[in-house]
């Protein structure tokens, strides 16, 4: 459906833009605040990742899936944001075992994810950048030859960032619970 979309757009059709917009926001938008943890650049990602999107329906050829496209072309503007300065600290802040959630920070909140007295999003935000990036990216349904050719690396490279960062993500959350 999304290849069909992408004609009429390349044609200039803007309902059929709207509706693929429609279709891709929020996952778009899940993916970019899950690799950031800032709304305002995620929203910001969101937003040029679709007018990329735009700009490329004429040269646009369904040669693989649609989903591996658009977060691609995310994925770039995030990795293009983790090279500011200012994520940069925030990334290496993070990483230091000094920040791990303090026990009233893994509580229940109904703005939070949590499973079982842990806040999944805050555990997941404390592995290194292109660990979360991988998790995320097989979390929305991509396939790891779709990912590897997202990150621009080897599938087995890949396959290797997705295993060290659950190998991370499990020391992360058991050290999390010894919280509780």
């Amino acid at each position: 459906m999304e290849d069909t979309l992408m004609l009429k757009i390349a044609d200039g059709d803007q309902d059929s833009f709207n509706t693929l917009y429609n279709m891709w926001c929020r996952r778009v938008m899940s993916y970019a605040f899950r690799a950031l943890r800032d709304l305002h650049e995620a929203q910001d990602v969101v937003q040029e990742t679709f007018v990329q999107v735009y700009k490329a329906a004429p040269s646009y050829r369904a040669e693989g899936k649609f989903a591996a496209f658009v977060l691609r072309i995310a994925g770039n503007l995030v990795r293009h944001r983790y090279r500011n300065a200012r994520y940069a600290d925030s990334l290496s802040d993070i990483l230091d075992d000094e920040n791990l959630p303090t026990p009233e920070s893994l509580r229940y909140s109904p703005e939070e994810s949590v499973l079982d007295g842990i806040d999944l999003e805050r555990v997941l935000s404390l592995l290194p950048a292109r660990q979360r990036e991988a998790l995320i990216l097989v979390a929305n349904g991509l396939s790891y030859a779709e990912g590897a050719e997202m990150l621009d690396i080897t599938m087995e490279a890949f396959a290797q960032l997705v295993l060290r960062g659950r190998r991370t993500l499990r020391v992360r959350m058991e050290k999390a619970s010894d919280f509780n």
